[in-house]
């Protein structure tokens, strides 16, 4: 089999086209590098290198095989730089999963900023609930995924928090409260709650119910929808008000209020964090959490 220092070394003779000059730019003594070539020729099959005691020059075959190691040897490097990236989690691929509403908000800036350092990452995306996210994972259907923590009894999964986020309260444009500009979480304790359900997202759904515990009231949930978008569709047709994400803002449904939460000492939020199962090693999931973890620090900066 032929190795990829006797190429090497026919494409030094090949360009130098004298044995001496050859062997010194190799650091070698010139009989080993012409045994080294009559070696090459007599497992290629023909001559590669017409030599005399006047002339050293390439034959037909060698000028055709030259080309082709130039070929071999470039893809070569590339294969070992790409392998070496890809160990530093710079080249391969991510699939990501994410609960919609950070899709409003956080990720579009993560996902600019990660292309930008990391363009020949291939990147996969997906928008789930929490649940089917935790489920994807298991099934190594993702690598990572933005959930809405907490999350318990999760042992094979690792978290890496993100950010809090707030809640704005949505109300039916025709509701008496859609004239104020904020609330505080006591005045919705006789409203019927549009919400999301606690199967689907277990961390967006406590922070809710804490909120409103924490406001001396059960709310009255009269309605539910695994989708935020169609919470607020139920909003807007005047069947209760709910309490979403902030982000939810930039939908700027038609019929929907969206209300600032007025308590200013302990306003309600929940957890946003990646997650990702403990045995996968594909290192491209650090150097994306990485690049979010800059992207959250400038938006917390600015």
């Amino acid at each position: 089999m032929i190795e990829f220092r006797q190429l090497r070394q026919f494409v030094v003779v090949a360009e130098e086209l004298n044995f001496g000059r050859a062997a010194e730019k190799l650091h070698m003594s010139q009989p080993p590098l012409s045994v080294a070539i009559r070696n090459l020729e007599l497992q290629v099959g023909t001559l590669l290198i017409d030599r005399s005691r006047h002339h050293v020059r390439l034959t037909p075959a060698g000028k055709v095989f030259l080309r082709d190691v130039h070929r071999l040897l470039t893809q070569a490097h590339a294969a070992t730089e790409r392998a070496r990236r890809a160990a530093q989690g710079a080249e391969g691929s991510l699939s990501v999963s994410f609960v919609p509403s950070a899709a409003l908000d956080l990720l579009p800036d993560i996902f600019k900023r990660f292309q930008r350092d990391y363009p020949t990452v291939h990147l996969q995306v997906t928008a789930e609930t929490t649940t089917r996210q935790v489920e994807a994972l298991r099934r190594a259907e993702v690598d990572l995924a933005l959930v809405v923590g907490p999350l318990q009894d999760v042992p094979d999964l690792a978290f890496v928090d993100l950010q809090a986020q707030g809640f704005v309260i949505a109300v039916p444009r025709s509701h008496a409260l859609a004239k104020q500009r904020s609330v505080k979480i006591k005045a919705l304790a006789a409203e019927s709650f549009i919400a999301f359900p606690a199967a689907e997202g277990a961390g967006f759904v406590a922070a809710l119910l804490s909120a409103c515990k924490a406001a001396g009231f059960s709310p009255r949930v009269v309605q539910e929808a695994s989708q935020m978008q169609a919470v607020l569709t139920l909003v807007a047709g005047g069947l209760g008000i709910a309490l979403v994400p902030a982000s939810m803002r930039m939908l700027a449904m038609k019929d929907v209020t969206f209300l600032d939460v007025a308590e200013t000492r302990a306003p309600p939020t929940y957890q946003l964090a990646f997650a990702y199962s403990r045995t996968n090693d594909n290192p491209v999931i650090h150097s994306f959490l990485s690049v979010a973890s800059k992207v959250v620090s400038h938006a917390r900066s600015t």
